[in-house]
């Protein structure tokens, strides 16, 4: 049977005494979409029907979960601008913010009685079509629970604007954090990868940056010049230098790749479930391009991922059906990936609490493991200045939804690296592991060409070394026992030659018994 942990039914409670009207800003990972359902289930006849709004990364996760906590309610998931809402009774919709502003007049005319806005910072801005659609649907609602697990320290009119979608000036809220209300969850650290650029990347790298210099020493000195300060003038050249910046870290981004790859593929073959991040789209091609020639399989959630797909992304992930989940700026909401205990920064973002959203898709209720999130580096870049603004703000930014003390804004934090740009960036104390330039691993063995895999020592078990076989595209038979260990064949060895059998090192303590495969020819002739 499903349920609460005491501290959800504490909100839950709260949440029924403020009239369903709240604030929910608990930290990701501590269950705000249980706590909503399980609040309409303890009142459907006034909440129903509901509106879910969220991102497209989640609703099929919400449709999911509602069936879960709610069963009996019928739910319709809009996925597009033109299918007709159903003629029939409908409890629950679920709708992403993309196409809130182009359906929102059919949602109102449905009268719901429960909105439930979830990543509301998406209707921060007041000019947002979105937001203003949201504002339409929330003052004709009579019950309204907004959700929020990243402090709004932008600007104070942003917090302000989600204070108007309850039209009040201090809603009732709950705060709750991940350490609070789980003080037994395994703890996180974060490191640093440092490499080395292919030349071909470091020399494309210098001169681009030359330029920026270039042209960032002459636009502050013209504007110095006319008695601007210095201050005011980096302010004045954020835009464009985040753009130009911007490329910089991309051409970083290229370059990093093929040690992202190799990282990758090493923590696989050693067991581990691995979770990428990255930002450009040339970067997350190559680095698919790379995985395939290691052999890797994995599962990506971007901007084009279809709502079904990544749902099967997340599924097929955390059930171990592969071991390797790579996501753009569209997965960093909602998704939950505890299969993994390491997650990967192949490109920083551009601001602490993107990055702690990311952090938090693997370190949520339910980790059993300590995570660990690292970071692609390469040192005297661009990578030491971002590295080091980001991780100020992070140490700066206030626990407290609301507070506007630190602008962790990306044309903020590029404004603080123009200002900043002739003093040393300071390294931040966080481990840090040279990978320098490592010889590429080979590919794993295709399983065509596959006889056994051969696990060593005591780590191992045949279960978890079945595991680990289905996470690789392996698809054993049945396993024996072998004098250090034991082995999982997957193919007989009557289907290969006699002569080519050899053993490959996939990790310490794994090897693969590989050989070539009989033709339908040659198995004929030794059959007869």
């Amino acid at each position: 049977m499903l349920q609460l942990r005491d501290f959800q039914q504490e909100d839950v409670d709260f949440i029924i005494k403020n009239n369903f009207r709240v604030l929910v800003a608990n930290a990701p990972g501590t269950g705000k979409t249980v706590i909503c359902l399980s609040c309409i289930k303890t009142a459907p006849w006034r909440l129903l029907p509901a509106l879910i709004v969220c991102p497209a990364s989640v609703v099929r996760n919400w449709r999911k979960e509602a069936r879960k906590w709610t069963p009996g309610l019928k739910v319709h998931l809009i996925e597009d601008s033109s299918t007709p809402l159903p003629d029939t009774p409908t409890d629950l919709f679920i709708i992403s913010w993309s196409l809130l502003s182009e359906r929102w007049e059919e949602l109102a005319a449905r009268k719901p009685q429960l909105i439930i806005g979830d990543e509301i910072h998406f209707a921060k801005n007041e000019d947002a079509l979105r937001t203003q659609a949201m504002a339409s649907l929330c003052a004709r609602c009579p019950h309204l629970l907004l959700l929020s697990g990243t402090p709004i320290i932008n600007e104070e009119s942003e917090l302000e604007s989600i204070y108007a979608l309850y039209g009040t000036k201090r809603p009732p809220m709950i705060r709750r954090f991940l350490e609070d209300v789980a003080p037994d969850i395994p703890p996180k650290q974060r490191a640093r990868l440092e490499v080395e650029l292919p030349e071909k990347h470091a020399a494309r790298y210098r001169s681009a940056n030359e330029d920026f210099e270039a042209w960032l020493e002459r636009e502050m000195q013209e504007r110095l010049s006319a008695g601007e300060a210095a201050d005011a003038a980096a302010r004045a050249l954020a835009a464009a230098a985040l753009v130009k910046i911007g490329y910089l870290r991309r051409i970083l981004a290229l370059g990093k790749v093929y040690a992202a790859a190799d990282w990758t593929a090493r923590a696989v073959r050693a067991g581990e479930q691995v979770v990428l991040f990255a930002e450009h789209q040339s970067v997350i091609q190559k680095l698919q391009r790379c995985l395939r020639k290691q052999g890797i399989r994995f599962v990506i959630i971007d901007g084009s991922t279809s709502n079904k797909d990544r749902q099967r992304a997340v599924e097929d992930f955390q059930k171990h059906k592969v071991p390797v989940f790579i996501g753009s700026k569209a997965a960093k909401e909602g998704l939950t990936l505890t299969a993994a205990r390491h997650l990967c920064y192949v490109e920083r973002y551009w601001t602490a609490a993107e990055e702690e959203q990311g952090e938090d898709r693997i370190r949520r209720i339910g980790q059993k493991h300590p995570t660990k999130i690292w970071f692609i580096h390469v040192p005297r870049t661009v990578d030491d200045r971002i590295s080091t603004i980001i991780d100020r703000k992070r140490r700066l930014v206030r626990r407290v939804i609301g507070s506007a003390d630190v602008a962790d804004t990306p044309e903020q934090n590029v404004a603080d690296i123009i200002a900043a740009w002739g003093d040393n960036a300071r390294a931040d104390d966080v481990e840090v592991v040279s990978l320098g330039k490592k010889r590429p691993l080979p590919p794993l063995p295709r399983s065509s060409e596959l006889h056994a895999v051969c696990f060593k020592g005591n780590r191992w078990t045949p279960k978890s070394g079945l595991l680990w076989c289905h996470m690789i595209g392996y698809r054993p038979r049945y396993a024996e026992q072998i004098a250090d260990g034991f082995q999982l064949t997957v193919a007989p060895a009557t289907l290969f030659k006699q002569g080519t059998f050899r053993r490959v090192k996939i990790a310490k303590d794994i090897d693969a018994i590989v050989a070539s495969r009989l033709t339908s020819t040659e198995r004929r002739a030794i059959e007869k």
